[in-house]
């Protein structure tokens, strides 16, 4: 009997920290904004700014120094690819050289001198390609339009010889490729940006909001001392975990909302693909919400002010961006930082949501990173109750202090 006395006062407990967490969300500006605002506003600006999906159109400056039918045509097969828009034709490739350091325009072709004698005198012409490095998506599309345009005039140049000598038309292209390859771009076949990363951007979103609100709560708490209701519970036995419980019931509340807003609604919204069913993929995400709520409350913890909250948890976000594996391979990464990766939910929340959501995976294929998951819920709603009892008795000391 006393055993269910027990567990009645800690549901009652945790239920009454549940209903004051909302009122403790509902009267603070910065945590409303985090919770509320930022989830509203990011994905839309994020999803908009990538809603073309590829760079297309990118200026480019063409030096054509033979000016001859076949300079002119090439000109015209790369102009006419999606790739790239070709803003100027100049012979002077000093001119040219001036608009690419001006950025008026972002790469750069030189056709050379004698590049129609060489052609026909069976010489190797030589097309050169100018493009800035340093912006990778720019470059790719620069360089692809010139492959392309360059290898398929190439190509048409040696099966127009062949044919002459009296070779049939099949016979020439045969020869001329004899081993084609094709490629299958699967799960993204348009090679959009948006694809590729908004998914991983929305579970970022999803917990580092939750990281600085919380943080911003925790701070709060600190710089305020004491909370009746909190200390209270917190002495009993049992009472941190009813706090921790009760708290993490109100974020999870809130940002499973949130998660529907952002996986349902803006997904479909700009059209990213959601090849999973929502059943599986929200299956998935409530644990990870749980897992990323214990975190940043075990994280809260060490923050005595809110602005603490903000200076190290902004900073972190880049880093934790990086950590995650979906813009670098984690095969490419070192072991140390492979075990720092894994201490953060987002790393196996972002394989296993773009494994469900991207490539329409079962859902038995993502049960490790749930299981990686529900190993961090644990470890951090044990680490989360732990703190927590040591943040209540300071305040309680705190409270005695005052009253003495």
């Amino acid at each position: 009997m006393k055993l269910v006395n027990n567990i009645l006062n800690w549901i009652d407990d945790f239920v009454n920290i549940w209903f004051n967490e909302y009122k403790i969300i509902f009267r603070d500006a910065g945590v409303i904004t985090l919770f509320f605002v930022a989830i509203l506003v990011y994905p839309l600006i994020y999803s908009f700014a990538y809603d073309s999906e590829v760079a297309r159109d990118i200026p480019i400056a063409v030096v054509d120094q033979d000016n001859s039918d076949l300079s002119r045509k090439l000109i015209m097969m790369i102009d006419a690819t999606g790739e790239v828009k070709i803003d100027v034709v100049t012979p002077n490739f000093r001119y040219a050289k001036e608009l690419f350091s001006e950025s008026e325009v972002k790469g750069i072709i030189h056709i050379p001198k004698d590049f129609n004698n060489n052609i026909l005198g069976f010489k190797p012409a030589t097309v050169s390609v100018y493009a800035d490095a340093a912006y990778m998506i720019i470059y790719k599309q620069i360089v692809t339009a010139a492959t392309y345009s360059v290898g398929t005039m190439s190509a048409q140049i040696e099966v127009i010889r062949k044919t002459a000598k009296g070779e049939q038309i099949e016979e020439s292209m045969i020869e001329r490729d004899p081993l084609p390859i094709e490629t299958y771009s699967l799960y993204n076949p348009h090679g959009g940006y948006a694809t590729y990363v908004m998914p991983a951007v929305f579970i970022m979103i999803l917990q580092q909001t939750l990281f600085l609100g919380i943080g911003l709560l925790g701070g709060t708490f600190k710089e305020k001392g004491y909370d009746n209701l909190l200390i209270n519970i917190g002495r009993k036995r049992g009472g941190a975990s009813a706090v921790v419980f009760g708290k993490s019931l109100a974020y999870f509340s809130i940002y499973l909302m949130n998660a529907a807003y952002v996986i349902v609604i803006v997904s479909r919204m700009f059209s990213l693909p959601m090849r999973g069913s929502f059943f599986d993929v929200f299956i998935f995400i409530s644990p990870f919400l749980f897992a990323s709520i214990f975190m940043g409350l075990t994280i809260a913890a060490f923050f005595k002010k809110r602005e603490h909250a903000l200076m190290v948890l902004l900073f972190s976000s880049i880093p934790i961006v990086f950590l995650s594996g979906f813009s670098w391979p984690t095969s490419a990464m070192p072991e140390w930082l492979l075990a720092l990766a894994a201490l953060f939910p987002s790393t196996p929340g972002i394989k296993g949501y773009l494994a469900l959501t991207l490539r329409g995976a079962p859902f038995s294929d993502v049960i490790g990173d749930l299981q990686h998951i529900w190993i961090l819920l644990v470890f951090y709603f044990i680490t989360a109750s732990i703190l927590m009892r040591r943040v209540l008795r300071s305040s309680f000391k705190v409270v005695i202090e005052k009253k003495g």
